[in-house]
């Protein structure tokens, strides 16, 4: 009965740390990611909130194989983003 709405309230949540965190306030500040939110195409994938998706894009797969951004990402901490 209460599933999906779990399910909302666990996405919020995950929201809101990501925009407290610093290191990810770092990789959403990076000139080439803002330059993919402005794609028409990814803004698309990005309207669907599945993470899945949006990392599994081609053109969100080439940014991460940038030195400068992989090092960005590789600075984010998915233990913190889920509250573990």
């Amino acid at each position: 009965m209460f599933g999906p709405m779990k399910d909302v309230m666990s996405q919020f949540q995950m929201v809101q740390r990501l925009m407290h965190n610093e290191n990810f306030k770092a990789f959403i500040a990076h000139p080439k990611v803002q330059a993919l939110f402005h794609d028409p195409e990814f803004k698309e994938v990005a309207k669907t909130k599945d993470f899945s998706k949006i990392m599994a894009h081609p053109k969100f797969a080439n940014l991460t194989r940038d030195p400068e951004v992989a090092s960005l990402m590789a600075k984010i901490n998915p233990q913190d983003l889920m509250g573990k």
